[in-house]
């Protein structure tokens, strides 16, 4: 009994131990996914430091209304919207952009479409009136081969009573 019972004290000893040592690795796994986690905000904050860097400093409003004054006074559009850009970051520079060229896709794709269906409507009317034009021609001549024929046929009606009575 007293074997059974050592024994029982050292399996709960070595319960405890392996207990132990298994929260030691979940504690030493925690941390290894924290340091890694913490390396790739770092790596993502570097990457976005590249991309996006320090913006210069704000000029004061007297400066920026001479560079706007100067802007307007040339009158170039790149040269007024060179400031605008400088203080917005790259990827909103570009959503801007895009957007501008959707616009003036649509913009361009409206008008072809308006131009494609004013010719249709141009050569729809073109087409009717040439066919009403077409058919008044064939009327006309219609009309003038049937007095020809009722001519002649008038002429040769008469020309036997015409004779009888001579």
């Amino acid at each position: 009994m007293e074997l059974n019972q050592d024994k029982k004290k050292e399996t709960s000893e070595e319960t405890e131990n392996v207990t132990e040592m298994q929260q030691e690795k979940q504690i030493q796994d925690e941390e290894t996914e924290a340091e890694e986690a913490d390396r790739a905000i770092l790596e993502r904050s570097d990457l976005v430091k590249m991309e996006f860097p320090p913006q210069a400093e704000k000029p004061t409003q007297k400066e920026e209304s001479k560079t706007k004054e100067a802007a307007r006074s040339e009158g170039n559009e790149l040269v007024k919207q060179l400031p605008e850009l400088e203080q917005l970051p790259a990827n909103i520079v570009l959503a801007g952009v895009k957007i501008q060229a959707w616009w003036r896709g649509t913009l361009v794709r409206r008008t072809l479409l308006l131009a494609a269906l004013s010719a249709w409507t141009i050569q729809c009317w073109w087409k009717e009136a040439k066919t009403r034009l077409q058919g008044r021609k064939l009327h006309e001549v219609m009309r003038y081969r049937l007095r020809s024929l009722n001519l002649k046929s008038i002429n040769k009606r008469k020309q036997p009573n015409q004779s009888s009575f001579l």
